[in-house]
């Protein structure tokens, strides 16, 4: 009897769902969102079916969203006709990527049409920065230089030259000094001819021999491209480069004299000859008592040529005659740095060592 009855009921429930030929018609208004972390964004959609459209759903697991939403009146009509407009918030711990949220559309007869929101981390940013490590405590430890500055040529554009000092060097690009978190810009693991800024699965561009790069890239559609550059001409390297000013701990007679001994000539790479390295201290040398480094670089042929910085306590690029002197805080207590000019790229670094 139970049985029957179920059967029955089952029966007189599926007659009741009319024949309808035709699923619903979506037409997203914004199909491309791009908002912040922890934002509010809308999901607009106009819907419309013949038969009637009974509910929609918005779902997407990585966020937990799955509602649905009746659109059944009080007199059990259905409309043929309707403009969603549904809010939600970006959870602050979104991942950076293409995030798609699926509008499923069901009508009267139980067709349904699936329609997909593109939903992006807004990822316009005022600076990008090229790196060969993700580590947040190495990204922190160095006087600057690293992560090193690349251009913005236009919103969502970037372009790096970069030189690569050894085969199979990797590298990735963050628009953050200090962390790679949340964004990290690499290869895409699931479609390498993209880049992806998810951190947690951007895999590293592989350099693949020595040399300059020009890298270019895009953080809205994810597109890059890389080119090898052809060294150099080693003729118009400069033949030395050296340190004048003072607060370098070896050196307590240097206070802005620009001969030898008391400036810090740098050592010229036997392969790049526009490269050039010294490892040096900063801090007060005993006998002293200023509190600040200031430097420039010089060619060791007087001041005729000569690079200062964009900013004198913070830097992040070489001015070539021009820009400003560091004046950069130390202590009695020396630190130690390994200095790397580029001076093809017009870059420096300071490593703590």
């Amino acid at each position: 009897m139970l049985i029957m009855t179920a059967l029955w009921s089952c029966k007189k429930e599926s007659a009741s769902v009319p024949d309808v030929k035709e699923a619903p018609v979506v037409s997203l208004t914004n199909e491309v969102i791009v908002t912040t972390l922890g934002s509010t964004f809308y999901m607009e959609a106009d819907l419309a079916d013949s038969a009637g459209i009974k509910s929609f759903t918005f779902r997407y697991d990585d966020w937990y969203l799955y509602s649905t939403v009746s659109l059944k009146d009080s007199s059990a009509n259905y409309p043929h006709t309707y403009h969603v407009k549904y809010k939600f918030r970006m959870p602050d711990t979104a991942a950076n990527k293409a995030h798609s949220i699926d509008l499923t559309v069901t009508n009267i007869g139980n067709k349904e049409t699936t329609a997909q929101f593109k939903v992006l981390l807004n990822a316009d940013f005022p600076k990008m920065y090229v790196t060969e490590t993700l580590d947040a405590a190495v990204l922190g430890k160095d006087l600057f230089g690293v992560p090193a500055l690349i251009d913005k040529t236009s919103s969502y554009n970037y372009a790096a030259t970069y030189y690569a000092a050894q085969a199979n060097t990797k590298i990735w690009f963050i628009p953050s000094k200090t962390t790679s978190k949340p964004f990290a810009y690499g290869l895409d693991p699931k479609d390498p001819t993209k880049l992806s800024g998810d951190v947690s699965s951007a895999q590293p561009i592989v350099l693949s021999s020595r040399g300059y790069y020009s890298i270019k890239f895009n953080t809205l559609n994810l597109t890059y491209s890389i080119i090898k550059l052809a060294d150099p001409d080693p003729a118009s390297a400069f033949p030395q480069v050296a340190l004048v000013g003072r607060g370098f701990y070896d050196y307590p007679n240097m206070n802005w004299q620009n001969a030898l001994p008391d400036i810090i000539l740098f050592d010229k790479d036997p392969v790049n000859p526009y490269l050039f390295s010294k490892t040096v201290k900063l801090g007060t040398p005993p006998g002293q008592t200023y509190n600040t480094t200031q430097f420039i670089f010089t060619t060791n042929n007087g001041w005729s040529n000569f690079w200062r910085f964009d900013n004198g306590t913070d830097p992040e690029t070489t001015v070539y005659n021009g820009g400003t002197n560091t004046d950069i805080a130390i202590t009695s207590t020396p630190v130690t740095y390994k200095v790397t000019f580029d001076t093809w790229l017009n870059r420096v670094k300071f490593e703590r060592q």
